[in-house]
């Protein structure tokens, strides 16, 4: 097996500095967006807000860099993850990798697919077990008003179930480091839909290379319906990926077969993907306003 080519100074140099600028793009969205004042106003904002960023930065990066190292142990040559500052939503659209070339059977292709979500995930049931510990327990807000409830995934009810005996609630304020951690969940179930060119596409592929473009097809006609019935994000993610045409799967060789060890790798992936799957991950609720009477 030909050793991939090492990575530029250049290359690097880019890499590290997206990785930085995405750091300080997540720490100052949560900062502004999901807490009160700055993330420069106290010693509070300014911790919380360096908690959400190391953490969820440490997820995205165990992802990526899972998908890098397992790549090349391939063969692949492909780029160093580049990650995206995004300032609004949680500050960060990911990272993308670049290939410059195919992969030489369907067992690279699916272990190089699954390596990501995997680590990722594993990162993130760490974060939202430690950091559920001190989630505050509130109720409907008393104001009245619009409020965005997130939905608990699989992992997040079990982990709160067993390390702490209760789950969170529907109000509950997650603390910055479990909410690093529903992050990670949301963004590893997202990549395992199996479509294209994303992870779940690429574990298709292996599995399946003669059905997978058109299940990939079926799958992205059922994201624009749970646009419709279950959360309007589906439907935006559906275009995007039509947009972007990383609906289309890459081509991988029919044989030699998937070894035993891809098999379970896949398997153990689908687990995953079933333990963050949120089929509504952010709801809007109108809280009517609490109106208390005052005797005469």
């Amino acid at each position: 097996m030909t050793e991939p080519a090492p990575e530029s100074g250049r290359e690097i140099r880019i890499s590290a500095g997206l990785f930085l600028l995405t750091l300080v793009s997540v720490y100052l969205t949560y900062g502004w967006l999901w807490r009160p004042g700055s993330p420069f106003s106290d010693a509070d904002n300014m911790r919380d807000s360096a908690v959400f960023a190391v953490a969820l930065m440490a997820i995205l990066s165990a992802h990526e860099f899972a998908h890098y190292w397992v790549a090349r142990r391939h063969g692949f040559s492909l780029s160093l993850p580049y990650f995206l500052p995004f300032p609004f939503a949680f500050g960060t659209l990911g990272a993308v990798i670049r290939l410059r070339s195919l992969p030489k059977s369907r067992t690279a292709l699916l272990e190089m697919g699954a390596a990501g979500p995997i680590a990722g995930a594993v990162l993130a049931f760490v974060c939202i077990a430690w950091g559920l510990g001190g989630t505050v327990e509130l109720g409907p807000p008393e104001q009245g008003g619009e409020l965005l409830i997130f939905g608990n995934p699989p992992a997040m009810d079990h982990l709160g179930s067993i390390v702490y005996g209760q789950i969170p609630g529907r109000y509950d304020h997650l603390t910055p480091l479990a909410m690093a951690g529903w992050v990670g969940c949301f963004l590893t179930a997202l990549n395992l839909i199996p479509v294209g060119q994303l992870d779940g596409g690429h574990i298709l592929t292996a599995l399946t290379p003669k059905w997978s473009p058109l299940i990939s097809k079926l799958v992205l006609l059922a994201l624009l319906v749970a646009g419709y019935f279950l959360w309007e994000g589906w439907a935006v993610w559906a275009a995007l990926l039509f947009a972007m045409g990383a609906w289309e799967s890459l081509e991988v060789p029919d044989s030699p077969g998937l070894t035993r060890r891809a098999r379970a790798v896949a398997l153990v992936t689908a687990g995953f993907f079933v333990l963050c799957f949120m089929p509504q991950p952010i709801e809007e609720e109108t809280i009517p306003v609490t109106v208390v009477e005052t005797p005469p």
